[in-house]
């Protein structure tokens, strides 16, 4: 994707989810909650932070199918090779996100995306740290259609950015558009763990491909969702890593060595005989479904938006600025912001290592700064502003210690 591109749409995406946050509370229906929507976006944050660190090998991977094996040029100018180009990036995400639905490793990569248990535009952002290496071998075969790189770069921003507005309960069926169109009633199916809407509406922009390759359904009931197996965590890293461990689980418990190679491959409701066989997904009803949340204290809540805060700006500017900063100066900027992803999780949720974690990073900022602003003339205005934000954080730590005791 087009960092430049993402990172101008971020205040986009923010204002777009106040707005609906906003409105919710005001219809008395408020389906956004403060923990689920910050582990949304910091799943999404984190995922910004490594594409930076990968970037080069999924473009490199996409640019040497083109430059040698491609079996003809489509010209940048072209209208109907753009027309083309985006019906092959969608037709492309249609199979990814149907392969990720249905083999397990791919699985445990996506499934990060369905972890919340609410549906508004901040799911949208929730993204799988690893899931921009999965989709790229899917891309391949476009560039050996001749797309050229800049031009494909383009098309699958718009394919993504598109997305983003489909994530809401806002909006009701858009009539005629639902035929061609991926729209919010159509992706909430997708979003459910209503048995009858399991593994349905894959699409991204273009619903067709559902009802050319029989994957629709039409929303009738009210989605429940999240997992079937919740994840149980406001975590951004855990969220990474849960299934991966189940699936590792499952495949020690397997008897035999083809059911545990198999165990990676299979789709997720698979098991072996001697394990009870496939999974049945049981009924399930908004009114039953117990969520996963915790009750933060008031004080806890305010040091970590204040926290997140930074965690956007400093995002937006490392995005903006990975062409040409050194990979050290990225590198230290990026662990930075996964440590507050890290403590923001841990002291809304309580847990123990939480504090020292904090503590830690708000000593390594002056240090960072420095290194940062290393031979240019901002590293006193840059050491002092660290100092400054530290201090100040710190304060607001030592103040809210009594509330993070209650916390856990």
């Amino acid at each position: 994707m087009d960092a430049r591109l993402i990172a101008a749409a971020i205040p986009f995406f923010f204002a777009l989810i106040g707005l609906e946050r906003w409105l919710t509370r005001r219809r008395a229906d408020p389906y956004y909650r403060l923990h689920d929507s910050l582990a949304d976006l910091s799943c999404g944050i984190g995922q910004q932070v490594v594409q930076i660190f990968v970037l080069a090998l999924i473009t490199g991977s996409y640019v040497l199918v083109w430059d040698r094996w491609r079996l003809m040029t489509v010209s940048e100018t072209s209208v109907a090779g753009w027309i083309a180009l985006l019906v092959l990036v969608d037709v492309a995400f249609y199979w990814f996100h149907r392969a990720s639905h249905r083999v397990n490793f791919l699985w445990a990569i996506h499934a990060v995306h369905h972890q919340s248990e609410e549906y508004n535009l901040s799911v949208a952002l929730r993204q799988a740290w690893l899931e921009p290496l999965a989709i790229a071998a899917f891309h391949l075969p476009i560039a050996l259609c001749g797309f050229p790189p800049a031009m494909f770069l383009a098309a699958y921003t718009i394919n993504t950015l598109y997305q983003f507005w489909v994530h809401t309960r806002g909006i009701g069926k858009l009539g005629p558009v639902e035929l061609a169109l991926n729209t919010p009633s159509h992706h909430r199916v997708h979003h459910a763990i209503n048995p009858a809407y399991i593994d349905k509406n894959y699409s991204g922009m273009f619903i067709v491909w559902d009802r050319l390759f029989g994957t629709f359904t039409a929303e009738t009931e009210e989605p429940v969702y999240g997992t079937v197996k919740p994840l149980h965590s406001f975590n951004p890293a855990w969220a990474q890593v849960a299934y991966w461990l189940e699936i590792a689980r499952l495949a020690a418990r397997a008897p035999r060595l083809v059911d545990k190679l198999r165990a990676w491959i299979a789709p997720p409701e698979w098991r072996p005989p001697e394990l009870g066989g496939p999974v049945t997904i049981p009924p399930v009803t908004r009114a039953a479904q117990q969520k996963y949340d915790v009750r933060a204290p008031r004080a806890v809540n305010r040091y970590v938006v204040a926290s997140f805060v930074l965690v956007i700006l400093s995002t937006s500017a490392i995005i903006l600025a990975q062409e040409h900063a050194p990979l050290l100066d990225l590198a230290v900027s990026a662990a930075l912001i996964m440590a507050t992803l890290a403590t923001i999780a841990g002291l809304v949720e309580g847990r123990r290592w939480a504090v020292p974690l904090e503590i830690a990073r708000l000593v390594a900022l002056v240090p960072a700064a420095a290194l940062l602003a290393h031979g240019t003339p901002h590293l006193v205005p840059a050491i002092a502003a660290a100092a400054l934000v530290s201090a100040i954080f710190a304060a607001g730590l030592w103040r809210a210690r009594p509330a993070i005791r209650d916390a856990r």
